[in-house]
């Protein structure tokens, strides 16, 4: 684990966190693996804080976008509470408790013990479509160039 550690860091030291494009990337590679691309919106859904809260930094560094309109459902299982897990969420995510909406209890987990460390799944909705469709051309557009520069063509299907 150290070894991959140290990896990870000499890589990190190379790259500039402060340059919008290596950001706005970043986001959008993230976004095309963590969302469901039905909804036209751009929101995110994550068991993870940690992705969340870099969903909402890039949200808000790149397209300013004002944190107080982020709207968030939960999708829980049967055993957990509803209040205290939208109270998890709202200190994680530093986003007032009012902001939470719709909360969905798994019925298939009934009878079966929730992990303490599982919250649910968080969703984060922020609307503005044109930035979703923009994250998701370009880490599609990323992808096909890069497949294109190191395996040679690219084949749709």
């Amino acid at each position: 684990m150290r070894k991959a550690k140290n990896q990870a860091l000499k890589t990190l030291e190379v790259i500039d966190i402060t340059n919008r494009g290596i950001l706005e990337l970043a986001l959008a590679i993230l976004y095309i693996g963590e969302v469901t691309k039905k909804k036209v919106e751009t929101s995110m859904g994550s068991s993870d804080p940690l992705i969340l809260k870099f969903f909402l930094a890039m949200m808000k560094t790149l397209y300013d976008f004002d944190l107080k309109k982020i709207k968030c459902q939960l999708n829980l299982r049967a055993d957990q509470n509803p209040k205290e897990m939208k109270r998890f969420w709202s200190k994680e995510l530093s986003v007032p408790i009012d902001n939470f909406g719709y909360v969905n209890l798994d019925k298939r987990t009934v009878g079966s013990k929730t992990y303490p460390h599982y919250k649910g799944v968080c969703h984060v909705l922020c609307g503005n479509v044109a930035i979703q469709r923009k994250l998701i051309y370009l880490s599609e557009m990323f992808c096909k160039k890069t497949i294109e520069k190191y395996l040679g063509t690219w084949r749709s299907g």
